[in-house]
């Protein structure tokens, strides 16, 4: 999946801004998968206050976003730094 989103966002941008563009992107991606499967859990949570519910989606949002958005795209450019020959063209 990271590489798909790589070659789309390198085929549309500038080769000096590509990274520039693919972080932003993975991270507003997996936020809104986090945000959306965190409002799926808060109907399980019958007794919670709002706040708890609350608490629930913004911290699912954030996490992947932060976790699998940010991180994983830093490795997956990191990757693509020390080992070229394995990774993407950057």
């Amino acid at each position: 999946m990271y590489k798909t989103i790589w070659n789309y966002v390198s085929k549309h941008s500038k080769k000096s801004s590509t990274a520039s563009v693919f972080l932003p992107v993975l991270v507003l991606g997996w936020t809104a998968i986090g945000l959306l499967i965190g409002a799926l859990i808060c109907p399980l949570l019958q007794n919670a206050a709002v706040l708890v519910k609350t608490t629930v989606i913004l911290c699912s949002g954030g996490y992947a976003g932060l976790i699998f958005g940010f991180f994983g795209g830093i490795f997956y450019i990191y990757r693509g730094m020390v080992n070229p020959h394995t990774a993407v063209d950057l």
